[in-house]
């Protein structure tokens, strides 16, 4: 009798280890269903923070103008933190007559041109498509999850919507 004791008693221990296993199982499961539906939201983030970023160089860059007497275009030079061997990169940038910043070019390629030269990144490397729509005369930035940032060329006032 005292086997078959042990063996129900080694029986109940291994079904305990076997659900605590399985709970720890599902639990592990739900947190990382959790983190990775989540990793979307926050790579879709990233055009907000641009925004941001975005009004605050195009201040930085009207308040520059303002300081050296409003001249027609203006040099900046961003610090290339990738490479080292870079120090800094000059960009000179064409400026209208109120102090915004404007493309060489009034095209989609200007506008690529003209985040390049203000944000110091590739509009591919952050994950947009620069488009110039000439009824507004504005540089339109679309992200791949259908985020938008619009920079009225005219008044430099900047439009960020975000997908429905």
């Amino acid at each position: 009798m005292q086997t078959q004791q042990k063996a129900e008693s080694d029986l109940l221990r291994l079904y305990g280890r076997m659900i605590t296993i399985g709970l720890v199982l599902v639990i592990m499961a739900v947190i990382g269903a959790k983190y990775f539906f989540t990793l979307p939201q926050i790579a879709a983030r990233g055009l907000e923070v641009d925004h941001a970023r975005f009004l605050n160089v195009l201040v930085m860059v009207r308040s520059q103008w303002l300081s050296l007497g409003k001249p027609p275009q203006m040099q900046l030079n961003w610090e290339a933190f990738d490479n080292i061997s870079k120090d800094t990169e000059f960009s000179v940038v064409d400026i209208n007559s109120l102090g915004w910043p404007q493309p060489k070019q009034l095209n989609a390629q200007g506008c690529q041109d003209l985040w390049q030269q203000l944000m110091g990144a590739e509009v591919d490397n952050a994950g947009l498509v620069a488009d110039y729509l000439v009824k507004d005369n504005s540089c339109h930035y679309r992200s791949h999850n259908g985020d938008s940032l619009g920079y009225q060329l005219n008044s430099g006032r900047v439009i960020f919507l975000t997908a429905p």
